[in-house]
């Protein structure tokens, strides 16, 4: 009996602390917030709660799948702050009535309105903003180039050039992770960019970027075979096999930290993380036909949105905005960077 006594006086003391806690927290604002990946809670979460230290936030790590917040949205659990890495307009659609239109708030304003315009709708809203840009490349390891007398290549011809210098030697000139889609998706639109920019490819993408269930847009037989022409020559020049179709991310770095590939498929972010291992790697663009044509290739980390009935609670949603606006300040930024590391 003394036991049970002493156990239900436990619970009773747990009641009133958690209470307590409930109680001291009431005041603050409270703001749930599912991040795409467990990498955005390296350095973001802990520094977004030290700079609102008013705002209780709940982070939850979800799903990187647009798919997941339509599940949420269907059960009526749809979190204050979205964040999608997987994103695309028209899939993202049929959330649009459940988002806010964040077109005419500051947090907008802070952008160059050739990038946010992406992201506007037929209607004109603006309900997903794209943070922090990831830089897309190549990355070369210097020493190899140096210890094997080659020069860095500068353009698309002195790339084939030393693809095909290191192969003789018994090094994969560059390789990439061809199992994975996005790495196929870059690497095409890395080798056929002036294809992509040219009137028939812009023309193409907008009607991409607008199709509907009731008029999709497949590859047109304008500005696709060039960009297939391109292609084929790009994998051509960088000797790929059918063996690269099954070329894991860790097969990729590992025989890039080995000495075994000088130039690989990645972003600014891994060459940094490559730099403080000990080598010394750069950053190289997609090749033109001249190095007046190369280019990198950028794209948000991750896209960001806010739940619609945030608009009817103005002090939640003055907090929500100060919380966006923390996100794309440049420390903001830099925590984003940190946990794609």
């Amino acid at each position: 009996m003394k036991k049970r006594i002493i156990a239900a006086l436990m619970i009773f003391a747990q009641l009133i602390a958690f209470s307590g806690c409930e109680q001291k927290n009431s005041s603050k604002v409270q703001i749930t917030m599912y991040l795409w990946d467990r990498p955005m809670s390296k350095e973001l979460t802990p520094w977004l709660e030290k700079q609102f230290p008013e705002i209780d936030f709940t982070f939850v790590i979800g799903y990187n799948s647009m798919d997941f917040y339509t599940d949420l949205n269907d059960r009526g659990a749809l979190p204050d702050i979205i964040t999608c890495r997987r994103f695309s307009l028209n899939d993202a659609a049929h959330l649009s009535d459940y988002l806010m239109d964040l077109s005419v708030t500051d947090v907008v304003g802070s952008y160059y309105d050739s990038y946010i315009e992406n992201n506007r709708e037929p209607s004109g809203a603006i309900r997903w903003l794209p943070l922090c840009a990831e830089v897309d490349g190549y990355i070369a390891n210097v020493d190899l180039f140096e210890e094997n007398n080659i020069t860095l290549p500068t353009n698309q011809a002195e790339f084939a050039e030393v693809c095909r210098r290191f192969e003789e030697l018994g090094i994969r000139g560059y390789i990439n992770d061809y199992r994975m889609d996005y790495s196929c998706m870059e690497a095409l639109q890395g080798s056929a960019v002036s294809e992509l920019m040219s009137l028939d490819g812009v023309i193409w993408r907008s009607a991409y970027e607008s199709e509907t269930n009731d008029y999709p847009v497949g590859l047109d037989d304008k500005a696709w075979p060039a960009v297939f022409e391109k292609f084929e020559k790009y994998l051509e020049d960088t000797r790929v096999t059918p063996d690269d179709a099954d070329v894991k991310y860790e097969d990729m770095r590992d025989a890039f930290l080995e000495g075994k590939a000088a130039i690989m498929r990645e972003t600014a972010d891994k060459c940094t993380y490559f730099r403080e291992s000990g080598i010394n790697a750069v950053m190289l663009p997609y090749f033109g036909e001249t190095s007046d044509d190369n280019w990198i290739l950028t794209y948000p980390a991750f896209q960001a949105a806010v739940n619609q009935s945030v608009s009817e609670d103005e002090k939640k949603s003055d907090a929500v905005m100060r919380v966006l606006e923390a996100m794309l300040s440049e420390e903001g930024q830099k925590c984003v960077a940190a946990g794609n590391a």
